[in-house]
């Protein structure tokens, strides 16, 4: 009689599970979707599927494929993307992790980010956002908007570098630089001299 209790106890214990996990994960392998509340533990998305993300909880993200994203919103733990996946952030998005691989593209608007971690031939850029960390490797490269900036090789928190400086769309950043070699995959745009044209030609035309 105790064994058999025991093995029901099992079994619901199972179904339980089950039917948690399958709450817990979400698979988009075609269409437009969108994602505003709630939360979800895995978000998958497939083939040329897209989604504007908007609000809500997400622990983690997989883009996959030729998929797309708009991100304007919500919390989430970790944004893998693969192949050639594109997404762009904006404010007011709360991120820890994004990390694109492969030929991806990460487009970079606005938003709170732990670390952007660029790895493979992915391609990033960075017009505004509160970000704390980035790191590049392989043949990454991630391009920095900024009206200034400066470069301490060896500050930071892991003595890699910090970059201190104004985005040209507005704003300050500080960020510390993961890996040494990060450094060699960034490419900040304009660069001084193009700012210098820039201002020059401004100063042109407000005294014609």
């Amino acid at each position: 009689m105790k064994q058999r209790i025991q093995i029901s106890f099992m079994l619901a214990l199972v179904s339980i599970l089950c039917v948690c996990n399958s709450k817990a994960e979400i698979i988009w392998d075609s269409g437009h979707h969108v994602f505003s509340e709630g939360s979800e533990t895995y978000l998958t998305m497939l083939n040329d599927a897209s989604a504007d993300i908007t609000g809500g909880w997400i622990s983690e993200f997989y883009m996959l494929n030729d998929t797309t994203a708009d991100i304007t919103g919500g919390e989430i733990g970790q944004l893998l993307c693969y192949d050639t996946s594109e997404v762009f952030v904006y404010e007011p998005s709360v991120i820890d992790l994004i990390k694109p691989f492969e030929s991806a593209t990460v487009d970079i608007y606005g938003g709170t980010i732990t670390t952007v971690l660029a790895e493979d031939s992915s391609h990033t850029s960075i017009y505004s956002a509160s970000i704390a960390e980035i790191g590049a490797r392989d043949l990454s490269t991630v391009n920095l908007y900024t009206a200034s900036y400066e470069v301490d090789p060896i500050g930071g928190t892991f003595g890699n570098g910090l970059l201190i400086g104004t985005w040209l769309y507005g704003g300050s950043f500080s960020i510390d630089l993961v890996a040494e070699e990060t450094i060699n995959h960034l490419n900040f745009i304009p660069e001084p001299s193009t700012m210098i044209l820039f201002v020059m030609g401004g100063l042109i035309l407000r005294s014609c």
